[in-house]
């Protein structure tokens, strides 16, 4: 006879940490996604287009740049060269933007919600690029909004990031 000691119901809190801890860290954009819906959360806003969204990720990757040069394990990054070029003064903001929108995003909007190689059951946006050019923020994220521990979940991004 098998007894369950603990019952296990993760919170939404809990997969959003799991994502921060334990998603795919091929590059750091999951850092600057996380903090970009955070921020984005706040708005109520339920669709956000790419051209939206890439200003506040692009804000988050090139502060960190300017701490930590090295933000993904492959050697190059013509997205990350684009906001290098940005820190350095070499292109503008709408430059910095349209590399955003075009290269910013390939593969971080399809693995935000994978930890251990399979995807959460919680989704805090639902990708429509392809049919709307952006993302569909859910209830999910909103009611995220409303937990005590709301506050909390970027500073845990923020801290995060510089261990990857």
């Amino acid at each position: 006879m098998s007894l369950q000691f603990l019952e296990v119901n993760p919170t939404r809190e809990d997969y959003w940490r799991s994502v921060i801890l334990f998603g795919l860290n091929v590059a750091s954009y999951k850092f600057a996604l996380a903090k970009s819906l955070l921020e984005i959360a706040t708005k109520e806003q339920n669709f956000v287009r790419l051209d939206d969204l890439a200003g506040p990720f692009a804000k988050h990757i090139s502060d960190h740049l300017k701490i930590a040069d090295k933000q993904a394990t492959s050697s190059s990054s013509r997205f990350l060269d684009a906001v290098r070029k940005f820190n350095s003064g070499d292109i503008d903001r709408n430059m910095l933007i349209t590399t955003t929108v075009s290269l910013g995003f390939n593969n971080v909007i399809d693995a935000f919600h994978v930890v251990n190689r399979e995807s959460i059951p919680v989704r805090f946006f639902n990708d429509e690029r392809k049919q709307r050019g952006g993302i569909v923020i859910t209830d999910e994220l909103f009611a995220l909004k409303e937990s005590v521990q709301f506050a909390n979940l970027s500073p845990e991004t923020e801290g995060r990031w510089p261990l990857v």
